[in-house]
């Protein structure tokens, strides 16, 4: 109901100027009979001072001005201004000025009048249009502001249980050492040193680039050993350039590798996982492409794509227009491109 509000404004605004001009204006510029309202003019004049009035503040506001391309911006105004005052010009000189007036007007003359007009509607523009982006801006942060919160708040909660967790595989681990299950410690160790990762060291807004880099490598050995030899699954993860100094949003990426062995093994099938991570002059592009097998269980799933939305979600949050975040599913295979700005 509220997105309706501001248009009915708008909308009784201009009709309550419309009338009011036909009822009580006579003469106005070139226009100086008086045998009756300016209803023609006064029509004209309007629907080019309302596509004045909303070319300034739906569009050239939030495209260039809110985004800090100022010339661009300034050059739109312009255009704008000299455009539809040149126009409404050619019509009032060649149709109007005729109809409505006792003495012939100079083309420059109506050129001026209508320039002043419409240097109103150019100011009104900007105030409004100014101030309506700043409001929006502004709720835009607000609910940022809360989703972050919020989703703060629901990490906290799922904390009790990974903690239980965390002390059992501690107890496990040093089980299976002393009875010499080397490959059960293992699988335990890379699980206890994921836990640790997610549940102490990544309660931070950003950790070093390697570290995320290590947890990723925990993750992905991990997946490896649900494996046998004898099972065709190719996994690949390669880094190219410079990371050190950089930081990173802790757990980032790991729904997009999540997803990537969640549905691109199939046991029985031959299958292959690609992950890249390329870091230049400051940017990280990661790069996640798997076959898709899909079953019921994963089509049916309830959970199926929260990981991911969630991700997005932090994206939007942390990484506002530092970010690019393409997926592509074509049916046969499964690619995500984020483009970070660190």
């Amino acid at each position: 109901m509220r997105k309706f509000i501001e248009p009915v404004i708008h909308i009784a605004i201009w009709l309550g100027l419309y009338i009011a001009a036909i009822v009580f204006i006579r003469t106005i510029g070139p226009f100086n009979k008086i045998d009756g309202t300016l209803v023609q003019p006064i029509t004209i004049g309007n629907i080019i001072n309302a596509a004045i009035f909303y070319s300034i503040t739906l569009f050239l506001i939030p495209r260039y001005a809110t985004k800090n391309q100022l010339g661009q911006f300034i050059i739109g105004v312009v255009l704008v201004f000299a455009g539809f005052t040149l126009l409404e010009t050619i019509i009032d000189f060649f149709l109007m000025v005729s109809l409505y007036s006792d003495t012939p007007e100079p083309f420059f003359s109506v050129f001026i009048t209508n320039g002043v007009v419409h240097l109103l509607y150019v100011s009104l523009a900007l105030g409004y249009g100014f101030t309506r982006s700043w409001v929006v801006n502004e709720k835009k942060k607000q609910e940022l502001v809360q989703e972050k919160l919020s989703a703060e708040l629901n990490f906290l909660k799922t904390q009790l249980s990974p903690h239980f967790l965390f002390n059992v595989l501690n107890m496990a681990y040093s089980s299976a050492s002393r009875k010499g299950d080397e490959q059960t410690a293992d699988i335990i160790e890379k699980l206890s040193v994921m836990m640790r990762y997610m549940i102490y060291d990544s309660n931070v807004e950003t950790v070093e680039v390697q570290r995320e880099i290590d947890f990723i490598r925990n993750y992905i050995n991990l997946q490896k050993m649900r494996f046998s030899n004898d099972i065709p699954v190719k996994v690949s993860f390669t880094i190219d350039g410079h990371f050190e100094g950089f930081r990173i949003a802790p757990l980032i990426l790991i729904s997009f590798i999540e997803n990537a062995f969640k549905y691109g093994v199939k046991l029985e099938q031959e299958s292959e996982i690609k992950l890249s991570l390329n870091f230049q002059n400051g940017e990280m592009e990661f790069v996640a492409q798997n076959q898709i097998f899909r079953n019921r269980q994963s089509v049916d799933d309830k959970n199926s794509g929260i990981g991911i939305k969630n991700t997005k979600k932090r994206l939007a949050i942390l990484y506002p227009n530092k970010h690019r975040l393409s997926i592509d599913d074509n049916g046969n295979v499964y690619t995500v491109r984020l483009l970070l700005t660190l």
